[in-house]
C-alpha cells in the first residue's frame, strides 16, 4: 500500500482510529441544523406508458453486470438492464417499492435516473 492511503484517507474520507475528517461539514449530532437530502428524480417508461416520474429518496436497479443503486448526486453513466426487480425507496428507511421489469436502459444524469424498459409492471 501506497503511504497516505491507509483507509479512504487519501480520499479525504473518514479513517478509523485517525484524526482525519471528511472535507465536507458533517451534521452535528444533537442540535446541529436538520438537513434534507436531495431527492432523486426518478422516471420509468415503456414503450406504452410511463409508470412513474418522481422525486424519491433512492432506486436500485438489475443492471446486466449486477445489481446498483442510485441516489442523488450520483455519477452520470447509461447501461442496459436485465430482466428483474427495481426497487423504489421513496424516503431514508422506507420499505422498498418493488416494480418488476423486462429489458431496457438506464440512464443517470443531471436529471436524475430514467430507466427505459421493454416491459415493466408493479
Amino acid at each position: 500500500m501506497r503511504e497516505g492511503t491507509e483507509g479512504w484517507a487519501f480520499l479525504g474520507l473518514p479513517c478509523f482510529g485517525t484524526e482525519k475528517t471528511h472535507p465536507l461539514p458533517l451534521p452535528q449530532a444533537g442540535g446541529g441544523k436538520k438537513s434534507k437530502m436531495a431527492d432523486l428524480h426518478f422516471t420509468l417508461t415503456t414503450p406504452e406508458r410511463q409508470l412513474m416520474s418522481e422525486d424519491v429518496h433512492m432506486v436500485v436497479v438489475p443492471g446486466v453486470e449486477g445489481e446498483f443503486g442510485v441516489m442523488a448526486g450520483h455519477a452520470p453513466f447509461m447501461t442496459t438492464l436485465r430482466d428483474g426487480e427495481v426497487a423504489i425507496y421513496r424516503s431514508v428507511g422506507a420499505a422498498p417499492e418493488r416494480i418488476r421489469l423486462s429489458g431496457g436502459f438506464a440512464e443517470v444524469g443531471d436529471a436524475g435516473l430514467t430507466i427505459l424498459a421493454e416491459s415493466a409492471e408493479a
